[in-house]
């Protein structure tokens, strides 16, 4: 059985230091992930790790640029133009330091913690890039692949359980992947359009590589749960779609007001005719799933024990 528990140190005050420095390691990390993200998904060739305003692309100091402090001290407005800076790196920061937080308190001080925040930050940067232009880099889902692996390397060498933990990922990878792949080819061949991309396979493939054919799967559907009931409650069941003339409309409602886009549009009709719905992405509701069984933690069993 897998227990949920929480790592508590020598005495109280110690433990809340030790989540208090993870939160704020957590910001710093928070703050990184969404530069890079931002610059990367905008085809920016700015450099650095240091935030620059989205509007003048003028770099912010270091008095500026630190995380949450920075942006409420600046009121979120950008000191060189004026131009909002919008609360997306400011929500990024904080979920960033929540998440090395309930990691840190989850799991201590060990290299089992140091696998799942790197799981999670490469989660959060995939929920950054779909929610701004509807893409899942492939160099995150390698690096999430080289992490668990080189944990999965650990763990053979130091635990009498490593082999059935390599068994179990295997089998999650397999178990998970696969039907999603089979599913979503077969959907696409029927309705002769993509509702979903390749990198979501590739994504839920991850999941089941890192959690295990069980949990992997009660990850999986516990996001498409979360991701039905955001859909029910948006007042924009689909995004903006580029329409013949280059004028854009929200495509659940051609009365509703324009609504901003969140990714490049393609340039030609045919794209559009080709794959006209574009829905609000899975990937942060399937990343949310993952830390949520992260933090339950994996049983080190070949088909893993059930979870409750």
């Amino acid at each position: 059985m897998v227990a949920l528990g929480i790592e508590f140190y020598e005495s109280a005050p110690l433990t809340v230091g030790v989540c208090l420095i993870a939160f704020v390691l957590g910001l710093f990390g928070g703050s990184i992930i969404h530069t890079v993200m931002w610059r990367s998904s905008h085809d920016n060739d700015e450099r650095g790790l240091i935030p620059s305003c989205h509007q003048c692309g003028h770099p912010l100091t270091l008095r500026e640029a630190l995380p949450v402090v920075g942006w409420l001290s600046n009121k979120g407005v950008c000191p060189h133009c004026g131009d909002q800076l919008g609360a997306d790196r400011l929500c990024t920061e904080l979920l960033c330091g929540g998440i090395f937080a309930s990691v840190v308190l989850r799991h201590g001080m060990t290299v089992q913690a140091l696998e799942v925040l790197g799981i999670c930050c490469l989660l959060l940067a995939i929920s950054l890039s779909t929610l701004w232009n509807y893409r899942i880099p492939n160099s995150c889902i390698l690096l999430a692949i080289a992490i668990r692996s080189a944990y999965l390397v650990y763990a053979s060498l130091t635990s009498a359980d490593g082999t059935q933990l390599v068994v179990s990922s295997l089998v999650g990878a397999v178990a998970v992947g696969i039907p999603l792949a089979i599913a979503v080819f077969l959907s696409n061949a029927m309705l002769a359009r993509d509702i979903t991309g390749a990198g979501t396979v590739k994504l839920v493939g991850v999941v089941g590589f890192c959690l295990g054919w069980q949990q992997g799967l009660c990850a999986l559907a516990s996001a498409f749960a979360l991701e039905a009931f955001i859909w029910l409650i948006s007042p924009y069941k689909l995004l903006d779609v580029e329409v013949e003339g280059g004028a854009h409309r929200n495509a659940s409602d051609a009365n509703q007001a324009p609504m901003p886009s969140v990714r490049e549009m393609r340039s030609t009709m045919e794209e559009d005719i080709s794959e006209p719905m574009r829905v609000i992405p899975i990937a942060p509701a399937i990343a949310i799933a993952c830390w949520v069984m992260l933090l339950i933690g994996v049983a080190p069993s070949a088909w893993n024990a059930p979870i409750f």
